[in-house]
């Protein structure tokens, strides 16, 4: 088996073990483990033939439709303790998180900047009055 698991079953499989209920919908899965839609089908199936997945439940996935919700079966979480190559700690740090609350405020900052100046070049372009200005500096 696991030499026919392939990089999309072993993509899908990762996605579902680093999920905190071991659990995900086709439509989250199919984006997270970068599989095509047409083959989602397909190897699901294949990952549900070898008892490794299971279907639980369906929910609303956007337009309408329902997805299915998969879920790691017991034999399925063995099978990726036992041999998938994950990361070690696919979740984030907190000092990771720490530094990207910092990156975002910083990216804040920039981009009020950058309206406060857009804006005073409208203004002594005429284009605004500063009135106009104020108010959407305010924003």
């Amino acid at each position: 088996m696991r030499t026919h698991l392939g990089e999309a079953r072993c993509n899908l499989l990762t996605v579902l073990y680093a999920t905190d209920n071991y659990s995900a919908n086709t439509s989250d899965l199919r984006q997270q483990a970068g599989v095509p839609s047409g083959s989602m089908n397909h190897h699901m199936t294949k990952l549900q033939r070898w008892e490794l997945v299971e279907e639980v439940d369906r929910e609303y996935a956007g337009r309408g439709s329902h997805a299915i919700v998969w879920r790691l079966t017991d034999r399925g979480e063995s099978f990726c303790d036992d041999g998938l190559e994950l990361p070690e700690n696919p979740l984030v740090e907190p000092e990771d998180f720490e530094a990207l609350r910092a990156d975002v405020s910083d990216l804040r900052d920039d981009v009020e900047t950058m309206k406060e100046a857009m804006v005073q070049i409208a203004v002594k372009a005429g284009g605004v009055k500063e009135d106009t200005a104020q108010e959407w500096l305010s924003d």
